[in-house]
């Protein structure tokens, strides 16, 4: 029994070792072509999720959108794409320039947000102070659009309508 268990182990492990290695494309996509394709692709997958609705509506459709960018289509992507996981080396650098290039657009775009949200800021707060603190001139002192030190008539003689 134990030599027919063995048999079978060694029988499945050397038919799992012909997995073939897929032939190169024609019109392989470039490593830096991959990235920008995948970074594309991992920014369109994160804005589907929270505008779908906008997307349906202007009829955006995220795949197509990308593929005609860079000139490219499903079929020619799908054959690079096979033929990088193949070697998970190179496939690893792929992911970690695309990890890489979301950081850095993070940041970017963190940054942006924080410059707009510190101007907006700066504007309510002018606009506040401004509402805050606008100049109050005595009517008293007012007299046909020129400020004076003092009132020449008592504020008695004025007729109510001007007080």
């Amino acid at each position: 029994m134990k030599r027919i268990l063995c048999i079978y182990l060694s029988l499945l492990l050397v038919s799992c070792y012909n997995i073939y290695k897929p032939k190169k494309p024609e019109n392989l996509l470039s490593k830096d072509k991959m990235v920008e394709v995948i970074v594309d692709m991992a920014l369109f997958t994160s804005v589907k999720g929270l505008n779908k609705y906008e997307l349906q509506q202007y009829g955006v459709l995220p795949e197509d959108y990308i593929y005609e960018k860079h000139h490219i289509d499903s079929l020619q992507f799908a054959l690079s794409n096979e033929y990088y996981t193949y070697d998970l080396d190179d496939y690893e650098s792929i992911y970690e320039r695309v990890f890489d290039r979301l950081q850095v657009l993070k940041t970017k775009f963190k940054e942006q947000e924080t410059e707009e949200m510190e101007a907006k800021r700066k504007k309510d707060s002018i606009r506040r102070l401004n509402l805050n603190q606008s100049p109050k001139i005595k009517t008293e002192n007012v007299k046909e659009g020129v400020i004076n030190k003092k009132p020449s008539k008592p504020l008695s003689k004025i007729p109510d309508s001007l007080r």
